[in-house]
């Protein structure tokens, strides 16, 4: 719960940040703080978490995570919070998806029962229409779920071999360097305040991945993803207390879809339930 809260607090910060600061150089100046406060860990471990043998892997992963990233910060400045963390939280449902039309897995009846109410509850939020791309922000937030699913598979293959410091270690890095050459020619002052909100991101972007590591340690990653939607409540409150945003009726209805249709994907794919995804 607390590894969510932290992720949730990120586009928070990346909203409060204003027009001042756009989203490449929020998501590069987090990606930064981020590396520069894990190399005290890195020189304490003496390196020896530097060692890899997947390098094409953390490379996916850091392209993914960093994108996925970009893309969030981005929606949560265009929509409000809960829209922003609700379509974000569409990754259980795209990752059987990824890996039927990718991987040529199967997919379960009940699975399928499952993303056609996540995917009812996407439609409700993100309401298309003719005007939908004069108004991104909605589109950015599922894409952004779509990219942090690729991601999560690609973590699940760098677990068979990589601990979780290295995994950071590299993410950060390769994310910190694609940042980089996104921002040439856009580099400019920032203020204090500005400062501020932005080590308090890279503070939890650290935090969220400690903590998720912590409680690995603890539970099954598949039951853990369930906790994911406390990140939709946590947006609301905070949307509501900082930013004055009210949800209406036709967002809450959709979230509650969203939210049961991922939960159930999430069961279902668990090992002892029926017909698990292979």
């Amino acid at each position: 719960m607390a590894a969510f809260l932290a992720n949730t607090l990120q586009s928070a910060f990346g909203k409060a940040v204003g027009s001042g600061m756009d989203a490449v150089m929020f998501t590069w100046l987090t990606f930064l703080l981020a590396l520069i406060l894990l190399i005290p860990l890195l020189l304490f471990r003496r390196g020896r978490d530097l060692q890899t043998q997947a390098l094409p892997l953390h490379l996916l992963r850091a392209g993914t995570g960093m994108g996925g990233f970009l893309l969030f910060i981005t929606a949560a400045r265009l929509v409000n919070l809960v829209n922003a963390n609700v379509l974000l939280n569409t990754t259980p449902l795209f990752i059987p998806l990824l890996a039927w039309l990718v991987l040529k897995q199967s997919v379960p009846r009940n699975l399928w029962i499952a993303l056609g109410i996540g995917f009812a509850g996407m439609v409700i939020v993100v309401q298309p229409n003719a005007d939908i791309l004069d108004k991104p922000g909605d589109l950015l937030g599922l894409a952004a779920g779509l990219v942090c699913a690729v991601e999560f598979l690609t973590v699940k293959g760098l677990n068979r071999s990589e601990s979780p410091v290295t995994q950071l270690a590299y993410f950060l890095s390769f994310g910190t360097v694609i940042s980089t050459l996104l921002m040439a020619g856009r580099f400019h002052a920032i203020s204090l305040d500005q400062g501020l909100l932005v080590l308090a991101s890279a503070v939890c972007l650290l935090s969220f991945q400690f903590l998720l590591i912590q409680a690995y340690k603890f539970a099954d990653p598949s039951a853990i993803g369930a906790f994911q939607y406390a990140s939709v409540i946590f947006a609301g409150l905070i949307g509501w207390i900082w930013f004055q945003e009210v949800p209406n009726l036709g967002v809450a209805l959709g979230t509650l879809l969203i939210c049961v249709g991922g939960a159930c994907s999430i069961l279902w794919q668990q090992p002892g339930s029926s017909k698990p995804l292979s």
